[in-house]
């Protein structure tokens, strides 16, 4: 593998900053195998939590929500996938397994405790087994400490990580929620609390309900949910966190496409987590989202992830009082493409749309705003926008 892909994170060196975030993908050694083959940096084992509970999935627990109109639409992952299945001796037994193979993808354990007893025990038992670092899934969305206790996860990482990184030597990341007042804060206070890196974000806790049968669709509670629309929240606290931590950031959620991987970089991730595209479209896909990472470097002609991650914070996002409020910029048609679908002019809220009833054609009035909607609609792309 190309070694311009090569990151550090947090100790750990990986061939590429592709990782595979804790899921059914990664639950045992023969899909960490295949994670290897096609070369993912590192995976993220299947959580393994402490309550028993949560070790038995419902079926199915897997849905894809589809809802909208042809132009205006939305999909969501729904899911109710629980953690690990077997005992936490089969959970050490497959991180073994992966060891002894020799695998190049780095082993992340993931685990979620209830008892700060059993963090530090769990903790031990998957480092001796030769995990190369513990993620601490302190984010489930179907756990009880984000389902009924969301106001307590920052007391609760303040006690329970510093507890784990004392107890092991390999490096102890932690997981985020996205059901947090402000992610910042909590991000900072895992860095105080001892952990070498962060994860943002799990997936939301939703819920879709069938109309007919008037309950909860799946499993007929709430769920994990996530989808292409999940990498904009993430995005957006992500390249706040990154100038108030100093520890590296792994960025989840919403990867449907190489581009998304870029994007996590630049907004700050040393490392993106990617999860329901594998699910999708199988293991083959780590290979060409390297590529098109690659791709993307020789285009702008850097050497190193690191040349590019963090470039789109700070300064390069506009605050309240920096943005520009001219009106600078006004929509055109181009004639030729356009079919005189009317699609665009009835949608105008400015009625700056009008439509000439001879040629068949839309054109700009006057009372157009320049509010940039139009373009996203126009089925044949002939509206864009210009300067004024």
């Amino acid at each position: 593998m190309d070694k311009r892909l090569s990151v550090e994170f947090a100790g750990l060196q990986l061939r590429s900053p592709i990782i595979l975030a804790s899921s059914g993908i990664t639950k045992a050694f023969e899909n960490v195998k295949k994670a290897d083959h096609y070369g993912a940096g590192a995976v993220v084992l299947k959580s393994k939590f402490e309550e028993e509970l949560m070790a038995h999935s419902p079926t199915p627990r897997f849905t894809v929500i589809r809802r909208g109109k042809k132009d205006y639409c939305s999909t969501t992952n729904m899911s109710y996938e629980q953690g690990y299945e077997g005992s936490i001796e089969d959970y050490c037994n497959e991180i073994r397994q992966c060891k002894v193979a020799g695998l190049e993808t780095k082993i992340i354990a993931s685990i979620g405790c209830s008892t700060k007893e059993c963090w530090v025990k769990w903790a031990k038992m998957v480092e001796e087994a030769g995990a190369d670092a513990i993620e601490m899934n302190l984010s489930c969305p179907h756990s009880d400490y984000v389902i009924a206790q969301t106001g307590h996860i920052n007391q609760m990482v303040a006690e329970m990580v510093p507890a784990v990184v004392a107890a092991v030597d390999i490096p102890v990341f932690s997981k985020m929620t996205p059901q947090l007042e402000n992610p910042s804060i909590t991000a900072q206070v895992m860095e105080q609390s001892g952990a070498k890196a962060l994860t943002a974000f799990s997936r939301c806790l939703g819920m879709d309900i069938d109309i007919d049968a008037q309950k909860p669709v799946l499993h007929g509670g709430y769920g994990g949910h996530g989808g292409p629309w999940a990498i904009h929240y993430a995005l957006r606290w992500i390249s706040e966190m990154y100038n108030k931590v100093s520890v590296p950031i792994s960025g989840c959620g919403g990867v449907v496409e190489g581009d998304d991987i870029i994007k996590y970089i630049l907004a700050g991730s040393t490392t993106v987590q990617v999860c329901f595209m594998i699910y999708a479209y199988g293991y083959s896909v780590i290979e060409g989202l390297n590529q098109h990472l690659l791709g993307y470097m020789d285009k702008h002609g850097y050497q190193s992830v690191l040349d590019f991650r963090g470039i789109v914070t700070g300064s390069r996002i506009k605050g309240l009082k920096d943005v520009d409020r001219r009106k600078t910029l006004i929509a055109t048609v181009d004639q030729e493409k356009c079919v005189g679908c009317k699609r665009c002019q009835n949608m105008c809220i400015f009625d700056g749309i009008g439509f000439d009833d001879e040629k068949k054609k839309a054109f700009i009035n006057k009372k157009c705003d320049g509010c940039g909607l139009c373009p996203s609609f126009c089925p044949t792309g002939s509206i864009s926008m210009i300067k004024r």
